[in-house]
């Protein structure tokens, strides 16, 4: 019954009150950070220990047995299983290797907190697909330039991360200071706020700097100077990324080969033929990660 009942338009005031209490929170270093779940913490560390192997792997991922059955449905499901089926993670490590698992782990071990916004899942929903694909284009890039795979996968899925961390805290504001707000407002204040969020959060989470460097410059890259190609490919990827969500016209491949950040990464036709063939399977693998 109560879901029938009017509810009260937003206030005219509440996107200035919550803007001010942000700008106050980030100004007086006060913003909470949320914390990176403990999981996620261990993968990050065993992507760069060169004597991690399945066993070491698996025994990380088995401490959290929800993310373990996760995990073992996004790698079984993805195009480049083997013919027969994946069961354990000793044999996804094995057929993927450490750092593909890694990432898989890492992702779906943040994704739950990200997705935590009471109220607000459906826009919560949205953001963190968008880094999916991101990060999913970011890693198809790197490879066939020849760069860290893992690192542009990391940095592609981190590159937005303030808009989902600002969307929870605008939300958690707005709820203890007793105000609503519309989606316009909530929009707004994302947009206004992400970068320095963003920015704080990685730092927070202590991860490489080339991520931290990406957060800052992904969208001028030609500034980011020794780290120029790495803020490329996710700008790039950041573009392929919205043409492969575009829920009306679908997947454009002409469009999408002319984004000026991928023009600026200069793969050779063969390579640009291969990479943009991938958005389908991109799209798939985005879907599984988001499955129930």
């Amino acid at each position: 019954m109560h879901d029938l009942l009017p509810r009260p338009a937003p206030s005219a005031g509440a996107r200035e009150l919550i803007h001010g209490l942000l700008e106050s929170r980030l100004r007086e270093d006060e913003f909470a950070v949320p914390l990176l779940p403990e999981v996620a913490r261990r993968v990050l560390r065993a992507r760069g220990d060169q004597s991690m192997d399945a066993r070491r792997l698996a025994q990380i991922v088995n401490a959290d047995p929800a993310l373990s059955m996760h995990l073992l449905r996004v790698v079984g499901a993805a195009a480049r299983r083997p013919l027969t089926p994946i069961l354990s993670l000793p044999h996804a490590v094995a057929w993927l290797g450490v750092e593909e698992v890694a990432n898989v782990a890492f992702t779906l071990a943040v994704q739950g907190r990200m997705l935590e916004v009471p109220g607000q899942q459906h826009k919560a929903r949205a953001l963190w697909r968008h880094s999916l694909a991101c990060a999913l284009w970011a890693q198809r890039l790197a490879r066939l330039l020849g760069r860290d795979a893992g690192l542009c996968h990391l940095c592609g899925l981190l590159h937005d991360i303030g808009k989902a961390v600002t969307l929870g805290a605008v939300r958690d504001l707005a709820e203890r200071a007793g105000c609503r707000l519309g989606g316009e407002d909530y929009d707004a204040l994302v947009e206004t706020f992400h970068r320095p969020v963003g920015a704080r959060v990685v730092t927070a989470w202590a991860m490489p700097e080339p991520v931290i460097a990406v957060i800052m410059h992904w969208e001028a890259y030609p500034s980011a100077q020794t780290l120029r190609v790495e803020c490329n490919v996710v700008h790039a990827a950041h573009r392929l990324a919205e043409h492969t969500l575009r829920a009306t016209s679908g997947f454009q491949r002409d469009l999408a080969a002319g984004e000026p950040a991928v023009v600026d990464l200069a793969l050779p036709e063969d390579a640009a033929v291969e990479l943009l063939e991938g958005a389908p399977q991109i799209h798939a693998e985005v879907d599984q990660y988001l499955a129930p």
